[in-house]
């Protein structure tokens, strides 16, 4: 390991810049969200430099901007994409083809939010984990199982991760024109006309 980015992103030695597959962290750059700083902080701790790490990348090994997606397991053996999630410092975000263990994200989700850890804690972001800092407070996603962190950003770019259902994202794809050719947001994986599967 060689450097953390954010809570979700790192620069791993012999690989370069890497996002966690499978999770979410509040963000730190640009629009500031409620406890981005504490999830940023939380990986730096748990992942100091000249750490040895494991990792695998994803059936889809690298994202649209040229980072690696990987899962990444400490020294222990506990899986560090994981562990942000059952902390409270992360969300599940599923994104397809890499959806292997988006079942496992949700669980430890639900039991950080039962439990009040980390974002989920009514002290740390009102009990709203799509808070913005000193922004309006917009209502928390249900069961922690899908982020809306994303359809805040300014980007036009849109992903599997700012939709709450399959239908919601092809309802988007099918207004905007998408089809064979004209998926401009890399929504429809195997290009067979529907998109974000992963969803449903």
């Amino acid at each position: 390991m060689v450097e953390v980015t954010d809570g979700d992103t790192l620069v791993l030695a012999g690989v370069g810049p890497t996002r966690l597959i499978g999770v979410d962290t509040p963000e730190v750059f640009g629009g500031a969200e409620c406890f981005g700083r504490e999830a940023s902080e939380f990986a730096g701790a748990a992942l100091p430099p000249g750490r040895r790490l494991l990792y695998r990348l994803g059936t889809e090994s690298r994202d649209r901007y040229g980072r690696a997606l990987a899962y990444v397991w400490l020294g222990d053996g506990r899986l560090f994409n994981g562990l942000l999630v059952e902390r409270g410092f992360a969300v599940p975000l599923t994104i397809a083809p890499n959806d292997e263990l988006a079942g496992r994200f949700r669980a430890a989700a639900r039991r950080a939010r039962a439990r009040s850890d980390g974002l989920w804690s009514p002290g740390a972001c009102a009990g709203d984990p799509n808070r913005l800092l000193g922004g309006p407070s917009p209502s928390p996603a249900p069961d922690g199982a899908r982020s809306s962190f994303r359809r805040r950003r300014a980007s036009p770019d849109r992903d599997c991760g700012d939709f709450d259902s399959a239908p919601e994202a092809q309802r988007y794809f099918d207004r905007a024109g998408g089809g064979p050719g004209r998926d401009v947001d890399h929504l429809d994986a195997d290009g067979d006309g529907r998109v974000c599967e992963s969803l449903r």
